[in-house]
């Protein structure tokens, strides 16, 4: 159940999680939701993951690529999926007809 909507989290392409330094986890069923909760709580020591909308595993948030486009479908719209290679962002983005951001734009 996702740490923020408490929707399922059903699609794992659009998964995301917090482990913070005590292990608890936080699980998100859309990027969206990890990024307003970690605006409203900062989880000391946390570790953060997304998974890679190819299938390729989980990504070190701050590592990953991201597309945002409003024709991406993810369950609570953020619209928004992670990428480990940029050649995989760009081809999505065009997919999408969306933006390629790092971390620290989203």
């Amino acid at each position: 159940m996702c740490s923020f909507c408490r929707m399922a989290v059903s699609q794992p392409r659009y998964a995301a999680e917090i482990v913070d330094r005590d292990d608890n986890v936080y699980k998100f069923d859309d990027i969206g939701c990890m990024v307003r909760f970690l605006k409203k709580y900062r989880p000391p020591g946390a570790a953060m993951f997304v998974r890679d909308y190819t299938g390729a595993g989980w990504i070190n948030a701050p590592e990953a690529l991201y597309v945002r486009a409003e024709s991406i479908p993810s369950p609570m719209g953020g619209h928004t999926i992670a990428l480990k290679q940029r050649p995989a962002a760009e081809e999505q983005a065009r997919r999408f007809q969306g933006t390629v951001l790092s971390w620290e734009k989203l």
